[in-house]
């Protein structure tokens, strides 16, 4: 196994590659990043930073950059299996990532590579750095919280007691929200909350080790839980997922908060979800028969290939025409956008046809298509441009296009999605479709239902 001493120095190499994913992400492939509550993160302490995990490379760049302001850039642990060919484990290790190891990768022989890592870490925290793990030790594929493992508290621990307990070390939770796993130019927010740190475990880790880290784990999940939007209620998962999109927005309405900016996403989808928590306990029968007419509306959606955002819409002929007199008039610059970015914006897809997992392509459309494909493609091009002019000044306004034909590119496919909905919306209705009243029907009727819920 290759060293990690030293993996939290400061590295040059690093430092500008950090600066250029940095920019990539917070500017092109997401339309909206947001980190809350960042005066929370511990000033020159030991950090332990844990959080929710629902996706791959993109979660641990999340939690990255939230570190942006503070200074520091804290050192990873990730499963050990991706650490199995040499290369890819100097490149892991140039990332600042050390392994963990899993008793169901390497067998029980091989777990105990573990304490070397923890030491490790706990190093790294006596520098005053930041270690930063996923204690799910998995990522979930849904917005639920899976089982916490203790891996983070064995570490907290072990620091702790290199410092002869003397110190306190703090546990930074922290979660992370998508309201798309997959795509470009979608939004996440990260949510810090309230460090804490454990000096009155420090006794009984001296007695019971595994009671005292059995003890901190369980106390953690419950902060993260509360920071995130945890559907735990997986027997009607996809219909809590609707229904938080559904009267999601009615709450930001009511609220007078704005639907552009995302966090109001979350907190609205965490009260829809209290909501209906807490009128299953008190109305069982109730509830049942409300994700049951939930459950039917959902289907009816899939069969007229629609979503729900169009029938929170009025139906207004003149906004139909209005829209796709617009579509139309933007057609040319449409087609520029898609001719420019196509191919580089495919070539990410052409690798995630083949990984099963699907949480894991959304860290190779990241990788591959905004950190390699598009720059190289663009000096491709850029370099054709100019062997045929030969005029510097249309490579200078081919370049400052660039970033704008990437947006028009990935709006448009967002506004051809919308103009299928409408189209097919319009179409449905003025034949008098008969899934299509019914759909609208039961809307009715279940907002109404979220309202009386609401109200109680």
């Amino acid at each position: 196994m290759i060293s990690f001493e030293n993996i939290n120095k400061p590295d040059w190499r690093y430092n500008l590659m950090y600066k250029y994913v940095h920019l990539m992400h917070n500017n092109v492939y997401y339309r909206q990043y947001r980190v809350l509550h960042q005066e929370r993160i511990p000033k020159g302490k030991p950090v332990v930073a844990i959080c929710n995990h629902q996706n791959g490379l993109t979660d641990a760049l999340g939690i990255l950059f939230a570190f942006a302001k503070d200074g520091r850039h804290p050192v990873f642990i990730a499963r050990a299996d991706i650490f199995k060919k040499e290369i890819a484990a100097k490149a892991l290790r140039f990332l600042k990532i050390m392994p963990a190891f899993r008793a169901r990768d390497v067998g029980s022989a091989g777990v105990g590579e573990n304490d070397a890592i923890f030491n490790q870490s706990a190093k790294i925290l006596q520098e005053n750095g930041v270690v930063a793990l996923f204690p799910e030790a998995g990522h979930q594929d849904c917005h639920t919280l899976g089982t916490f493992k203790k891996g983070f508290a064995r570490i907290a621990f072990r620091a702790a007691e290199m410092m002869d307990f003397k110190e306190p070390i703090y546990i930074l939770p922290m979660s992370n929200h998508y309201d798309n796993y997959f795509s470009v130019q979608g939004r996440l927010v990260i949510t810090i909350g309230e460090p804490f740190e454990f000096t009155d475990l420090y006794d009984l880790y001296k007695e019971q080790p595994h009671r005292a880290e059995k003890i901190l784990t369980d106390r953690a999940r419950v902060i993260v839980k509360d920071l995130m939007l945890d559907i735990s209620n997986l027997d009607y998962y996809d219909e809590y997922e609707l229904l938080c999109t559904m009267y999601g927005r009615e709450i930001m309405k009511r609220e007078g908060k704005s639907q552009r900016y995302f966090p109001n996403h979350l907190d609205a989808s965490k009260k829809v979800v209290a909501m209906l928590d807490d009128y299953e306990k008190q109305n069982p029968v109730d509830f049942a028969a409300l994700m049951k007419k939930t459950r039917q509306y959902s289907k009816a959606l899939d069969k007229m290939h629609l979503r729900d955002w169009i029938f929170a819409q009025k139906l207004s002929g003149f906004g139909f025409f209005l829209r796709l007199l617009l579509s139309l008039v933007l057609l040319p610059i449409v087609i520029i956008g898609w001719a420019i970015n196509v191919l580089p914006y495919s070539m990410s897809s052409l690798i995630t046809r083949n990984i099963k997992d699907y949480m894991l392509h959304s860290s190779f459309h990241f990788a591959v298509g905004v950190l390699v494909a598009y720059p190289l493609w663009y000096i491709i091009t850029a370099s054709i441009l100019w062997s045929v002019t030969g005029l510097w000044w249309t490579i200078l306004i081919y370049l400052i296009l660039l970033p704008i034909s990437l947006i028009v590119y990935l709006r448009s496919k967002l506004m051809l999605k919308k103009l299928y909905n409408r189209i097919r919306r319009f179409r449905l209705w003025f034949r008098g479709n008969r899934y299509y009243n019914t759909a609208v029907e039961n809307r009715k009727e279940i907002m109404k239902k979220m309202q009386e819920i609401d109200v109680k």
